[in-house]
């Protein structure tokens, strides 16, 4: 919201108070995003009606559900627990107007990938943030397989316009040293195509647990993918109707996992937890367990109880290659742990909304918190590392640079700092945890809402 004063805007703050008293009750996650999106590709992908069960409503999943009716996907059904919708197989046809994808590259590349499925013209577009990221460099599969790209941006917005084939097939080699998507977006469309396609990928794929989720997903469709190695060869077929249940999102629980270890005290359960058969879900549970959160999850009932123990030795190395997501919350919860801790192997996380973990590190030092980059053989940082249990001071403002896991990963921080902090940037929490306010005020944390900041322009 811009002020009348040219090249000035309002910035929207929250102060999160320190759990001095600790922190207690039962909260309640939203499920899974990496779910939904894959549930909303395939019931678009299959020429026959779907049901997605626990729909998970965020920011992203909403732009990619109405740009999958842009593409044919029809609404038969639709409360607040279960999704009906039907689906158009190979027919998609988005139309004459702009696919908008705003600032999510998983969107933009997955709807690219759709695109070539079409046999008519379609325009994809991202607002002015996708600049910075690495999407039309990695369009390079879309020719490979029969298609048209085209970069018609200009300085307001990423746009491409991309031909489809009927002819649809072939190989293509996927760069995936920083990002699983292009891979994921290749092998959801892949089995529409007119002829086998192989991806053959430039490295092991960083991120891997989601790449299995795909093609766990996939496969239960009815899709034949063979792997071999870092290669998949995938063979034309249809994907058959399916009832897709999405489990709960394990980054959303990571904040309230770090919560438990940031608080002076407490313990806490969440309602209703459903996991998933994600690897990334299963190491991130292990790395709780080492840094000295213990979570108990009761099949019965659903409720997952956190509560801080001691970690797992003096000194621990966390690899964050398949655990992305969830690498700014690791950040903000380590210098708060008994221990050493390092994390290596997650110079991908500086390739999306913002450089992450650049990014935490510098404002967890504006806060207080001793903390260090690490870098890999390339001179990149690659990861952070702390000497032990700290008590940073706070009472800054801190901003979160236009990223909902960097806003909540400063807000876990806050809790064990010893003075209130500021957070710019609440307006982005609709991107993946959109009332994470309200739960954490339900496990006893002061936040104090409704402060602005001039902030004008150099």
């Amino acid at each position: 919201m811009m002020t009348g004063k040219e090249g000035s805007a309002t910035m929207r703050l929250v102060e999160i108070h320190p759990a001095r008293r600790g922190i207690g009750g039962t909260g309640r996650l939203p499920y899974s995003k990496p779910h939904m999106q894959r549930a909303i590709l395939l019931s678009l992908l299959t020429n026959a009606p779907s049901i997605i069960v626990n729909p998970a409503w965020s920011s992203e999943a909403e732009k990619l559900f109405t740009a999958a009716r842009q593409f044919g996907l029809d609404v038969l059904h639709d409360e607040a627990s279960k999704l009906i919708v039907s689906g158009v197989g190979r027919s998609l046809r988005a139309g004459r107007a702009p696919v908008p994808v705003a600032g999510s590259a998983f969107n933009f590349r997955t709807l690219a990938a759709l695109a070539c499925l079409s046999s008519h013209e379609t325009v994809i577009e991202g607002d002015t943030s996708m600049f910075a990221r690495p999407v039309r460099e990695h369009m390079g599969f879309i020719g490979d397989l029969g298609g048209r790209f085209e970069d018609v941006s200009d300085s307001r917005r990423l746009r491409v316009r991309i031909h489809g084939s009927r002819r649809l097939g072939g190989r293509t080699t996927v760069d995936t040293r920083h990002s699983s998507q292009v891979l994921t977006a290749v092998l959801l469309v892949a089995p529409l195509a007119r002829r086998a396609i192989r991806v053959d990928c430039t490295d092991d794929p960083v991120g891997q647990g989601y790449v299995d989720l795909t093609l766990q997903m996939m496969r239960e469709q009815g899709a034949v993918v063979e792997q071999d190695g870092r290669s998949f060869t995938i063979t034309p077929s249809a994907y058959q109707s399916r009832i897709h249940r999405v489990a709960s999102d394990f980054t959303a629980l990571s904040y309230l996992a770090g919560a438990v270890a940031t608080a002076d005290h407490g313990e806490i359960a969440v309602a209703g937890y459903q996991r998933s058969s994600l690897s990334s879900e299963a190491e991130f549970f292990e790395v709780l367990e080492a840094l000295g959160v213990r979570a108990e999850h009761d099949r019965v009932s659903g409720e997952l109880r956190l509560r801080r123990t001691s970690p797992g030795s003096a000194s621990i190395e966390i690899d964050g290659g398949n655990i992305p997501t969830v690498v700014p919350t690791l950040a903000a919860i380590a210098p708060f742990v008994e221990a050493k801790v390092t994390l290596r192997n997650a110079a991908q996380v500086n390739n999306h909304k913002c450089p992450r973990i650049s990014v935490m590190i510098g404002e967890l030092r504006r806060m207080g918190c001793a903390i260090e980059p690490t870098y890999g053989a390339d001179g990149e940082v690659d990861g952070f590392a702390t000497a032990g249990r700290q008590a940073p001071a706070g009472g800054v403002t801190v901003d979160s640079h236009g990223d909902h896991r960097i806003f909540l990963s400063l807000a876990t921080a806050a809790l064990g700092a010893r003075r209130p902090t500021s957070i710019e940037g609440v307006q982005h929490l609709h991107a993946s945890f959109p009332d994470y306010l309200e739960v954490m005020e339900g496990l006893g944390v002061r936040v104090v809402t409704g402060h602005t900041r001039v902030q004008v322009a150099n």
